[in-house]
């Protein structure tokens, strides 16, 4: 995969981001109306994606793949979080260690990671993409949101409250029984699905509109934030998919959410934790403008690699 052909996929996606962050900025878009389109993406349009995702016959050779993919990305979030860990571990303000540390492990694969791999590899790649994102709900509502103050759920029933990983079940298990939904409930599943591109960067747009840029450029910290997140991961990622016996498409699957900006749940979690947003708003917003050519040349990297 050239550099020209993911600069070109990457370049729609951020025209997608643009218009949301134009309409936020002509407050068409409130705050309130975010919150609603993400809610209807992550409840709705990302299920129902991963499902259409498993409406494919499969062959042994897949299911194995399937495996082998599975247990590299149950095990590649722990190796992420350790190398987090070692390289924030001498910053003194909790606060932005805490965000760095969740920047570093949690890419932005649903909302940007799962329209990239439909765009440049189809169904077959977001067939392998969808395990990451299992691996990473588990994490990211175990491990992520417990890095926290204020946390008192329990562990599953944060997992288990995932849109996602009730899809990913149910689509799964209508992939090992070869069951084919009907042509008009398949048909509106994908029209649901097709949302994904537009509304997911929309959403990411519009939560730019705030973020002080003069203020963000000058916060050496949020730099090395965004180089852990936008290279230094994608890049051990690329060594380790290297040896790793599966196909092309398999291993730039796996790859391309690994190699997606900081995660919006960032911003998320601290609003729901009362954390002050500043700094993990202006992480997410650098990354995200960074991936811009970021992405385009791990890809093209792990192309010639490979």
């Amino acid at each position: 995969m050239g550099f020209q052909t993911a600069a070109e996929q990457v370049g729609l996606l951020f025209v997608f981001m643009l218009l949301g962050l134009w309409a936020a900025k002509r407050h068409w878009i409130s705050d309130d109306a975010v919150g609603g389109m993400t809610n209807i993406l992550l409840n709705f349009v990302v299920p129902c994606t991963i499902v259409m995702a498993f409406q494919r016959p499969y062959t042994a050779g897949e299911l194995r793949e399937l495996g082998i993919v599975a247990v590299f990305d149950f095990l590649s979030f722990p190796i992420v979080i350790a190398v987090s860990y070692l390289v924030f571990r001498q910053l003194k303000d909790r606060d932005k260690q805490r965000a760095l540390r969740f920047g570093a492990t949690y890419s932005n694969s649903m909302f940007m990671g799962f329209p990239l791999v439909q765009a440049l590899l189809g169904p077959n790649g977001l067939f392998f993409t969808i395990i990451f994102s299992l691996a990473f709900n588990v994490f990211v509502w175990s491990q992520g949101y417990s890095m926290f103050p204020s946390e008192t759920t329990k562990v599953l029933k944060r997992v288990f409250s995932s849109a996602a990983i009730w899809a990913i079940i149910v689509g799964l298990a209508l992939f090992l029984m070869r069951v084919q939904l009907p042509g008009i409930l398949g048909e509106g599943l994908s029209y649901l699905g097709d949302m994904t591109a537009p509304l997911s960067m929309i959403i990411v747009g519009a939560g730019l509109a705030k973020v002080q840029w003069l203020v963000l450029l000058r916060d050496r910290w949020l730099w090395l934030g965004v180089a852990v997140r936008n290279l230094l991961v994608p890049l051990i990622a690329i060594l380790l998919l290297w040896v790793l016996p599966v196909s092309a498409t398999a291993r730039m699957a796996t790859l391309i959410p690994m190699a997606c900006p900081v995660a919006a749940f960032l911003v998320l979690f601290s609003v729901k934790s009362d954390v002050d947003t500043t700094f993990p708003s202006s992480l997410v917003a650098l990354s995200t403008v960074a991936s811009i050519v970021s992405v385009p040349a791990i890809l093209a990297l792990a192309s010639a690699i490979w």
